[in-house]
Parts: C-alpha cells; structure tokens; sequence
C-alpha cells in the first residue's frame, strides 16, 4: 500500500504531464480564414513579411541567427497554411481567389496611378488604343504572376510568364463578351444608348479634350456667326471618321446627316463673306468705298476751295516763271536756232505759257489756281524726266496761291489728304492680287492714319470677296484659298484692331467644316452604294437570291457585315443615337450629351478595367492553387 508522499508524488507526476499536453508544441500552426485572406490578397507577400519582422525582434533572445529565426518562422507559417487548406479546402479556395480579385485591382489601381505619375502623357497616349491597353495588362499580369510566384515560393518565371498571359488575354475575352451581350440589342433592332454613348466617350479621349471644351467650341461657333459648327467638327479627325461610318451605313438618319451637312457647305461662302466683311471692315465693295470718297472730296472741296477764292488777292508767280526760265536758259524767249524743242522743254515751254506770255503774268486767282491744277494732270500723266522739270514749278505756283489766300492751304491738304485715301483703296487691291508679304506689310505700316488703313482694307478684301462668290460647286472648298501663308501673316496685321483672331478662328472653323463634310460624303460612292443595297436587301430574300443567281461574293459580303454589325451592337438605331450625338451644335445640347457620353465611358471602363484586373488576380490564385 502506497505512502502519503508516494500518491503525492504520483499527482504531482500526473498534473506535469497533463500541463505537457496541454503546452503548444513546435510544428504548424492553425492559421484562420480571415489571416489566409490577407495573406492571399497580396499574394502571400504579408506572410513574409511578418515573419521578418518576427526574425528580427525574437533573434536577439535566441542563439539563432536572424536568417534562421526568419527560416523558422516561415516555415512554420507555411505548414500552418498548407494544414489550413488540407482540412478546410472551399474555404481556402474561395479566400484565396477573393483575395487575388480584390488585391490584384488594388494593385492594378496603384500601379497605374504610379505609372501616370511618372509619364502620363506615354500612359494616356498608349492606353488610348486597345492594343496599348492589352500590353498594360500583360505587364500587370506579369507583375502580379512574379509577386504571387515569390509570396508562395514558387517559380518567380514560372509565374510572370502565366501572369503575363493573362493579362494579354484578359482584355480581348472580356470585349468577346460584351460583345455578345450587345449583339442581343443589335439582333432585336434595339438602340443601345448606352454604346452610342461610350462610342462618342471614346472620340473624345481620341480628341485630346474635355467635354468642357468641345462646348466652349461650340459656344464660341455659335457668337462669330457660325451656329451650324458641331460636335464632329470640333472633335477633328476622330469625330470625322465616326461620323464618316455612320453616313457610309445604313440607317434613317443617314439622310438627315447628308442632308444637313450638303446645306451647310452650300452656305459656306455667305459665311465666310461675312467673315471677311467684318474681320476689315468693309461692308461696301472697293468701287463704293472709292466713289464715296470721291464724293466727299468733291463736297469738301466745293467749301473749302469756294472759301480760298473769297479770301484770294492777287497771285505772283514769278518764281514759278523763274524756275521755267532757269530750265530753258532763253529768259524765255523764243530759240535760237530752228532746232525744234524736244519732249521735256516743250512740255516745260507749255507750262510757262500758262504763266505769262512774255508781256503779263497771270494773276487772278483762279486762272493760277486752274494752271496749277493742270501742272497736277500733266505731271501725274509725264514720264520721270519732264516730271523732275515740272515739279519745281508747280510747287512754286501752289506756294504763291497759298500767300494769295490764307484759307487755300488748309483746302490743298484736306483735297491731298482725301486723295491719298481713294489711293489707299487702289493700294491694298493691288497687295492682294500680288506682291511679296514683306513688301505688303511695309506698304501698309506706311499708311499711318486710320481712313487711309480703312479705304486699304477695302480695296484688299474686295478680290479676296469676290473670289468665294464667283467659285462654282456646292462641294467646293471656299475657305482653302484663305489658309496660305501669305494669309497667315497678312490678314492678322490688315484685319480691324481686335479683329484678327476672330477672323482667323472662323476660317479655321470652315476649313475644319468643309473636312468633315468632304469625309462623310467625299471619296469613293462604293460605300454608299452598297449602304443603299443594304437598305433595300433589309426588306426582301435578296440574300438567297444571290445564291441561288451565283452570285456568291455579294451574298457572303451581305451576310459578313450585317453579322459584324449585329454582334458589335451598331445596328440601326444605335448608329442614328451616335450620329445625332455627332451632329449636335447647340452648346446647352451638348453639354447635356457629352456629360453623359463621358460618364458612360467612365464607367464602362472602370468596369472593363476592374474585370480585366480581377480576371488577372483569378487566374494567378488558381496557377498558386494548382502548384
């Protein structure tokens, strides 16, 4: 029979036992689901991590190094894993491939921030294209592949290169399916707003702008005198080619397009007249503007010259005689010889004679005023050498009328002045029709006041105007003529003060116009021709017809578009959604459609992007799933 101390003992012995049972033994570790997750959500990478971080605190207080402690310790973190997914293998599974969805578009996110950080004019000019897209994803895949491969120490190679296959492949089989689900809409004959609205989302981002500019565009359009400038127009070559396909198509408001945008053309030169008009502003032809100067010289000479009499005294031209005189060397009088008088001293005798005839000297005021006026024709019509001659003596009589008469200079230079505008008009005519642009430009800096600028203007633009009116064809190009680089230098500096980019931004909206216009109806009719087809075929067997006639290339070029067509979601009703999207010119309108346009796209991508990166984290749980 045992002692007290021996069954004392056998507790004691019993009670260590039972506590070295109950002591936590070396070897894995139970991990639960929500731990598995995190650690899966950035594939496996937080499990290293924090095994380091063990290492690095516990390797102190031990005799292992910090490379065995961390060894240790994540070996055992990775047995505790591989015992979690061997007993609870569908919650495992499902941890695993919502962490890699969830982590990988977080992933995916902050690496796209980063990258537009660093170069974001490269990554938006590459993921504007689809294919630039598909080589985004493919880094993405590789990227996650490569981290969730090192998380789970596997392959790192092995991994990028999956990873990167899936992201190549993401994008296309993602589009594959929305395409399919267009192609319901497309099959019934329904619109599908929401298509048309990403389509016009997507000619935007080719634009290069915002919503918000495309509308100040048109607002601005719409107060130079050109309401009927529209979305196409103002979002350039991508506007220009969607609208081109959607006119070359079939479809109801095919019409309505053509239509419209034949009557805007027509209108071109009426616009551009306009333009023209007010940019110089000249309203009235060079002919009007010149005969109305001249009127007004006329009336103000009928004052001014009726005031100069009725102040005159006598005239003394003398001098005038004297500078005659000192050409002939005669003192007047007849020649010595009969030699007869070459050109320049018969004209210079003739002058004289107006003066005096060797006896009297004229000294009324108006007969020297009417000889002075004739010096004026001779002179203007003489060649350089009798106008050398002449012009002395002609000055000389005009500086005696004004002694005669004080009001007589101020009628000469309002008279001078007047006749410089009325040349002024021939002058600018004249730069438009040739010369260089230097000589151009200097000739106008010399006109230093501003009713000599204005008759220049006129008599500039009036050939400029009367080109556009007399160019035939209602498909012509009226504002091609007015985009050289003559025009690009002359017309800012000519225009009215303030006027010059008004102008200039309304011959760039008609050339951009008349682009648009010749990309939609230009070019080969083959398209619209088959388009017509197309139209009447929706209406009749016309399919099997070709077939049973033989005629097999037309039947399988009907059914090839109407398929493509039908799967990509663009039927009829769709087209006519983007085409009047295409077509809106009104500011308020488009804001509203544009808005929408890029809300729609935003979300549609954010969702295309979300599904791409969640089928890229997917695919990569199950490559670690399956090693």
């Amino acid at each position: 029979m045992a002692t007290k101390e021996e069954a004392r003992r056998e507790l004691a012995r019993r009670e260590l036992e039972r506590r070295r049972a109950d002591k936590p033994q070396a070897g894995p570790q139970p991990v639960d689901a929500s731990t598995v997750f995190v650690d899966e959500m950035l594939f496996g990478l937080p499990g290293k991590a924090a095994a380091g971080v063990n290492a690095l605190v516990r390797a102190p207080f031990t005799d292992k190094t910090i490379g065995e402690e961390y060894d240790a310790l994540r070996n055992q973190y990775k047995a505790g894993r591989e015992q979690y997914a061997e007993e609870n293998p569908i919650a495992n599974t499902a941890a695993t491939l919502g962490g890699a969805v969830y982590g990988g578009g977080a992933t995916g996110n902050l690496a796209l921030k980063g990258a537009q950080a660093v170069a974001p004019g490269i990554v938006n000019k590459v993921g504007s294209y689809f294919a630039g897209k598909m080589l985004g994803d493919a880094a993405l895949g590789a990227g996650q592949g490569a981290a969730a491969a090192y998380g789970h120490d596997d392959d790192i190679g092995m991994g990028a290169l999956a990873g990167g296959v899936a992201g190549g492949l993401a994008r296309p089989v993602i589009a594959a399916g929305g395409a399919v689900l267009n192609s319901v809409g497309g099959l019934v004959g329904i619109g599908n707003q929401g298509r048309s609205r990403t389509a016009v989302a997507e000619a935007i981002a080719r634009s290069g702008k915002s919503a918000d500019d495309i509308v100040d565009d048109l607002a601005r359009a719409g107060a130079d005198g050109q309401d009927v400038y529209t979305v196409a127009d103002s979002l350039g070559n991508p506007g220009q080619r969607m609208l081109s396909g959607i006119v070359r198509s079939p479809g109801d408001y095919r019409a309505v397009v053509v239509e419209n945008l034949s009557r805007r053309q027509a209108g071109q030169g009426r616009r551009l007249q306009n333009a023209l008009e007010e940019g110089f502003g000249a309203p009235q032809t060079a002919a009007q503007t010149e005969a109305a100067l001249t009127a007004l010289r006329s009336a103000d000479a009928s004052v001014n010259y009726g005031a100069a009499r009725a102040a005159a005294g006598a005239v003394d031209p003398t001098a005038a005689i004297s500078k005659a005189d000192d050409f002939l060397g005669t003192g007047g009088s007849l020649p010595l010889t009969n030699i007869a008088d070459d050109s320049v001293e018969g004209t210079v005798r003739r002058a004289r004679a107006m003066l005096t005839d060797g006896q009297n000297i004229v000294s009324d005021f108006d007969t020297a005023m009417r000889t002075k006026i004739e010096l004026d024709s001779m002179i203007e019509r003489a060649n350089p050498a009798i106008q050398r001659q002449l012009i002395p003596i002609r000055n000389e009589l005009d500086n005696a009328l004004e002694k005669a008469s004080a009001p007589y200079a101020q009628a000469r230079n309002t008279f001078r002045r007047q006749s410089q505008d009325i040349e002024a008009a021939n002058i600018g005519r004249q730069a438009a029709k040739a010369g260089r642009v230097e000589d151009n430009l200097a000739t106008f800096n010399q006109l230093t006041r501003p009713e000599q600028q204005a008759a220049f203007r006129s008599g500039y633009v009036d050939p400029q105007i009367a080109a556009i009116q007399n160019t035939a064809g209602p498909m012509t190009n009226r504002a091609r003529p007015l985009i050289t680089d003559a025009t690009q230098i002359e017309f800012p500096a000519f225009a009215q003060p303030g006027k010059a980019p008004q102008l200039m931004d309304r011959i760039a909206r008609e050339q951009r116009m008349f682009e648009t216009a010749n990309a939609a109806l230009g070019g080969s009719k083959t398209a619209d021709n088959l388009s017509d087809i197309m139209d009447v075929q929706g209406f009749d067997p016309s399919m099997l017809g070709a077939l049973a006639t033989g005629n097999f290339k037309g039947a399988a070029l009907q059914g090839l578009t109407r398929a493509v067509q039908s799967v990509q979601g663009r039927n009829t009703q769709t087209r006519d959604m983007i085409a009047k999207a295409l077509m809106t010119s009104s500011p308020q309108a488009a804001k509203t459609v544009l808005d929408q346009a890029v809300k729609q796209g935003q979300i549609s991508a954010e969702v295309r992007n979300a599904i791409v990166r969640s089928l890229i984290g997917t695919t990569n749980a199950v490559t670690a799933l399956a090693n």
